[in-house]
C-alpha cells in the first residue's frame, strides 16, 4: 500500500488583505502553492498593515500617497487596480476587520482561506468595495461558498477577534516587517525566504535552488 509521505517543509505566508503588493502577489502565490503542493505545506499569518492607532481616514493627502503606491504595484505586478475609491472621504483605512473576516473563513473552511484572502483584496483594489463594511466581507464569503449565517456567527464571535490580535502579534514576534513575506521551514530551521513582491520565476528559482541543495 502506497501512502503519501508527510510534508516536512512548510511556508508561512504573511499577508494583509489591504496590502496592494499582496493583491499583486496573489496569482504568484497560488501558482507556487499549486506547483509545490506535493512538497510544501502552506499556512497563513495575517499581518495587520493598518489597525488600531495606525488606522486612519482616507484624507486627500493619504489618497495621493496610495494612488502612487497602487500605480507602482499595478505596473510591477501586472494586476489591474481601480483607484476611484480613493476619491471618497468616508473610508477608514483599517485592515483589522478584513483580517478578522479572513480568520473567520479559516475557522469555518480552512481550505478556502487563501481564496477568500485573494477575493477580499480584489473586492477593494479592483471592485472598490468599502474595506471596512461587513457587507463586503459577507459578499466575498458567499462568493467562495461560505454559509452566510455561519460566517456572521463566527465573525461576531469574541474568540475570532482575539485570534486576529494573536495573529498580528505572532507576525511581529516572527520578525515580519513587510508584506508579502514567505517564512520557510524544513522542520528544523526556519527563515525568511522572500520579503516583498517577487515574480513567480524569482520565487520558483529560490525554491528550486533549495530543493536541489537538499536533493528533494
Amino acid at each position: 500500500m502506497n501512502e503519501k509521505r508527510p510534508l516536512t517543509h512548510s511556508i508561512l505566508y504573511a499577508a494583509d488583505p489591504l496590502c496592494p503588493w499582496c493583491y499583486g502577489f496573489y496569482p504568484v502565490f497560488r501558482k507556487i502553492q499549486e506547483t509545490y503542493s506535493d512538497k510544501i505545506r502552506f499556512s497563513l499569518s495575517l499581518g495587520g498593515l493598518r489597525f488600531g492607532k495606525t488606522a486612519e481616514p482616507l484624507t486627500r493627502e493619504l489618497a495621493k500617497i496610495l494612488k502612487y503606491e497602487w500605480k507602482d504595484a499595478e505596473t510591477v505586478t501586472k494586476q489591474p487596480f481601480h483607484s476611484e475609491i480613493l476619491n471618497r472621504n468616508d473610508i477608514l483605512y483599517d485592515s483589522f476587520n478584513a483580517c478578522k473576516a479572513t480568520i473567520s473563513v479559516q475557522k469555518i473552511s480552512p481550505e478556502k482561506t487563501f481564496e477568500y484572502l485573494g477575493e477580499t483584496s480584489k473586492s477593494f483594489f479592483y471592485e472598490n468595495r468599502n474595506p471596512g463594511e461587513y457587507e463586503t466581507f459577507l459578499t466575498v464569503a458567499q462568493k467562495v461558498g461560505i454559509d452566510p449565517d455561519r460566517f456572521q456567527k463566527t465573525y461576531e464571535d469574541k474568540d475570532t477577534e482575539s485570534e486576529t490580535w494573536a495573529d498580528f502579534y505572532y507576525g511581529f514576534s516572527a520578525g515580519i516587517s513587510a508584506f508579502p513575506t514567505f517564512i520557510f521551514s524544513d522542520g528544523v530551521e526556519s527563515g525568511v525566504l522572500i520579503r516583498g513582491y517577487h515574480t513567480y520565476e524569482q520565487t520558483d528559482s529560490i525554491l528550486k535552488d533549495y530543493f536541489r541543495s537538499v536533493r528533494v
